[in-house]
């Protein structure tokens, strides 16, 4: 009985561990997605001043998910509008050809 109890606690202990594991895992690919599509999105983007770019890229990659959810609420939420109906007048048949 006590062998039994030492196996499924074994068995208990490396799930956990793997699960442990996996998910740290889960969590570094997704930091590193992350920074790398903030980067991205900072090298594209028009900025007033090229050395604002720069000390952006460089805030991203020194401190990675941290800077990219820095830049996403100051920048890139800063430039996207709320989504708004856009209202076309009609036009006629005789508008069109």
């Amino acid at each position: 009985m006590e062998e039994t109890a030492g196996v499924a606690f074994a068995f208990a202990f490396f799930a956990f561990y793997f699960l442990f594991i996996a998910t740290a895992l889960l969590f570094g690919l997704a930091s590193w997605v992350v920074t790398i599509l903030a980067v991205w999105d900072c090298a594209r983007r028009d900025f007033p001043d090229p050395g604002t770019r720069a000390l952006w890229c460089v805030l991203i990659v020194i401190t990675r998910w941290l800077g990219a959810l820095v830049y996403y609420i100051v920048v890139y939420r800063a430039n996207d509008p709320p989504v708004q109906r856009v209202h076309l007048p009609q036009q006629t048949p005789q508008q069109v050809g």
